[in-house]
């Protein structure tokens, strides 16, 4: 499970977080803003994606009055071995 939190611009096509799988670039889950600067928590589960190397991509295409996305807080757990 990764989670963090989005705000901005709803975009789902030029604005959006994503967790992409690193080894083919596969968008695995992605959220945009709702057209505001309020924060809310987006939880993307990814148990079917364990042991696989995902990394977060932030993608800002937009511009304008919405045209931004805000992105913080990222959690991404991680096992040593």
């Amino acid at each position: 499970m990764i989670d963090l939190l989005v705000s901005g611009g709803n975009d789902p096509d030029r604005l959006y977080a994503a967790a992409v799988r690193a080894d083919d670039g596969k968008v695995l889950a992605k959220a945009t803003g709702r057209s505001t600067e309020q924060s809310r928590r987006v939880v993307f589960g990814l148990s079917a994606h364990i042991g696989d190397r995902i990394y977060i991509e932030v993608v800002d295409r937009a511009d304008g009055g919405w045209g931004h996305i805000n992105v913080a807080d990222a959690n991404v757990p991680v096992r040593r071995s």
